[in-house]
């Protein structure tokens, strides 16, 4: 949402933010000097309004991510492994993870139950089957590219 209340000690107002994360446009409306909190809320709509036809527009993202982003360190898109603690014991789980209607869809294969490659493999079937791009990588190469990961803990 473009607009966000703000209440943080003695600021209070709303925060207007428009436009991609790396050039995105922002006005802050403060209650005290608009003389209240409709009218500065009011302001920050009318601003938002202005703010979108000078603002670069966000690019919509079509399809599954195919590159892996710059912070991921598995190697792999939508594949990461994920330790989970029971009775204080880890046990480590294979996420696959991609969106559905622009909404975040995730399943997870347990190591102890399917091996590490076994695991893996199911991932990145899931995976392949959501989006509907195929994996380039077998799981041993994929097992690979994460072993940095795996042995951490």
């Amino acid at each position: 949402m473009p607009i966000q209340p703000i209440n943080h000690g003695s600021t209070v107002g709303y925060q207007v933010r428009v436009g991609p994360r790396s050039a995105s446009v922002t006005r802050f409306f403060a209650v005290r000097k608009y003389g209240g909190a409709r009218k500065a809320l009011a302001q920050a709509k009318l601003a938002e309004t202005e703010l979108r036809k000078i603002a670069e527009p966000t690019s919509p993202r079509n399809g599954a991510r195919v590159i892996a982003a710059s912070n991921n360190t598995s190697g792999l898109v939508g594949i990461r492994p994920r330790y989970v603690m029971f009775s204080e014991h880890p046990y480590l789980y294979i996420v696959a993870s991609w969106s559905q209607n622009g909404r975040a869809c995730s399943t997870s294969f347990s190591a102890e139950r399917h091996g590490l490659v076994g695991a893996i493999k199911l991932a990145m079937e899931r995976r392949s089957k959501a989006t509907g791009v195929p994996c380039d990588l077998t799981p041993r190469q994929a097992l690979n590219r994460m072993k940095h990961l795996l042995s951490a803990r």
